[in-house]
């Protein structure tokens, strides 16, 4: 999931600022798939769309994110944000073919999905590995990993993407790199249908916590019962008792 934010990220204002190809040199288009084309945008035009980026993610993940994560839980989340991203990568590219009076109209309406799902992603994430961990022990082993994958694909996830945006332009493809970027998203959601949240540790936590208040509950028992038979053995023998333990003897 992490993975598919950062190639997003490193695209988008890479596609934003593409110019349209000059119509001399420009190759013949062939929808749905051959076609060239970019927003040209103005370095100061791409900062007001990142900057409109960053202050929508702060309050998708300040007022939604507990809203919808309450609704659906942190994988049924996961599993919205992973199915989405396919759909996201499919369409973007295509923006270069809305009529001029709603070219930025696209723009902002995918950016703002972009980030809805973005900011959702990372928190169902960091829930869903705490809940995995088996014990306190592996989680701080488990977030290492998760960290350090994230990096890798930071590192690595701009440098494809990029590469393969440059030969999309070149052989007349520009939304090969967004294609290829949702067969992969495609492959995570699919994996994430068959995730499951059971069997970690607050699932291990609940379950001897349930545990302990049934032992709790026994042991009352068991101490209610001794303090009867206590009971019962300390109280004064009655009258007919005391007259037939003199007769015995």
């Amino acid at each position: 999931m992490i993975s598919h934010t950062i190639t997003f990220d490193s695209m988008l204002p890479t596609f934003l600022s593409t110019p349209a190809p000059a119509s001399e040199n420009a190759s013949p288009w062939q929808l749905p798939f051959k076609f060239v084309g970019g927003y040209g945008l103005s370095t100061k035009e791409i900062g007001v769309v990142l900057s409109v980026q960053g202050i929508y993610s702060m309050i998708a993940t300040v007022f939604l994110f507990p809203i919808i994560v309450r609704k659906l839980g942190a994988l049924g989340l996961f599993r919205l944000v992973a199915i989405s991203y396919p759909i996201l990568y499919i369409a973007t590219p295509y923006l270069v073919l809305l009529p001029d009076s709603l070219r930025m109209a696209g723009v902002y309406a995918v950016v703002i999905w972009k980030c809805t799902f973005a900011t959702m992603s990372y928190p169902s994430n960091a829930i869903l590995l705490t809940n995995s961990a088996p014990s306190l022990l592996m989680l701080g082993t488990i977030n290492g990993v998760a960290a350090s994958t994230a990096s890798l694909c930071r590192a690595f996830g701009p440098t494809a993407s990029g590469f393969l945006f440059s030969a999309g332009l070149r052989i007349g493809y520009s939304g090969l790199a967004w294609w290829c970027s949702a067969i992969i998203a495609l492959a995570g959601a699919i994996i994430s249908l068959s995730m499951t949240d059971k069997g970690g540790r607050m699932d291990v936590d609940e379950k001897q916590s349930e545990e302990d208040q049934e032992m709790g509950f026994e042991d009352h028992i068991l101490d209610h019962n001794s303090l009867d038979s206590a009971l019962a053995a300390a109280e004064p023998r009655s009258m007919d008792q005391d007259d037939d333990a003199e007769q015995s003897r």
